[in-house]
């Protein structure tokens, strides 16, 4: 069975067979290392802006998050997002647990004067807060989980434990040996870089098992008919 990639050290270990053609992966502090971890993080990069791409991977829960306010304080109608936070990805914010959990309809910045003097339970997104309608201020009690899902920034790689957000990480490992590689001539391993990211494309457009490309299209009625 193939080794499977998914941390930093996997990745070292898979580049420098391909690269090397040794078993001596080079370690933490080694110039090898931090060069061949910076060619990761590129494909990182790339990987992340890849052009019309939303990727599955990098929509996440806030309560997997590491940084941001997770909970209300009484009467506090402003909070911390993740520093990882890109945009929203929910069109409500929910404050509660299990079933008492109470909506909060998002709203866009652009029409806030349309809502001065509302008083229902709406909120909106900043770069940096999400901020609940200041008119019901005095409803908000302390000690209530805030719930929202919402599109991160991908996270930089640092150390041998950290792992690869995206599915298919032998992209970066062949993107990083086509730039080892770049000065002899060899375009194979960007040829195989392309199409790693191009099965990732593939994979993330595809709808879930049993399942339509919209909610509305009915798989299983009918079938074989």
């Amino acid at each position: 069975m193939a080794a499977v990639v998914t941390t930093v050290t996997n990745a070292m270990t898979y580049l420098n067979a391909l690269y090397e053609l040794d078993s001596t992966a080079p370690v933490s502090g080694e110039e090898d290392f931090t060069v061949w971890l910076n060619l990761f993080n590129v494909a990182v990069n790339i990987w992340e802006n890849e052009e019309g791409i939303l990727w599955k991977d990098l929509f996440v829960k806030l309560s997997s998050a590491a940084t941001g306010d997770k909970t209300t304080g009484a009467a506090d109608v402003s909070y911390t997002l993740p520093s990882d936070f890109r945009f929203p990805a929910s069109a409500y914010v929910w404050l509660g647990s299990n079933t008492n959990k109470v909506p909060f309809k998002v709203i866009d910045m652009k029409d806030l004067q349309l809502y001065e003097n509302n008083s229902d339970n709406w909120c909106y997104f900043t770069e940096t807060t999400l901020e609940f309608n200041p008119n019901i201020a005095s409803g908000i009690q302390a000690g209530e989980t805030i719930s929202y899902n919402y599109y991160k920034y991908a996270s930089a790689l640092t150390t041998g434990t950290d792992t690869f957000e995206m599915s298919d990480p032998m992209f970066a490992v062949y993107y990083a040996l086509s730039e080892l590689k770049k000065e002899e001539g060899d375009t194979s391993a960007l040829s195989i870089a392309t199409q790693k990211l191009e099965g990732m494309k593939t994979k993330n457009s595809m709808p879930t098992w049993m399942q339509g490309a919209s909610p509305d299209q009915d798989t299983v009625t009918g079938f074989g008919v």
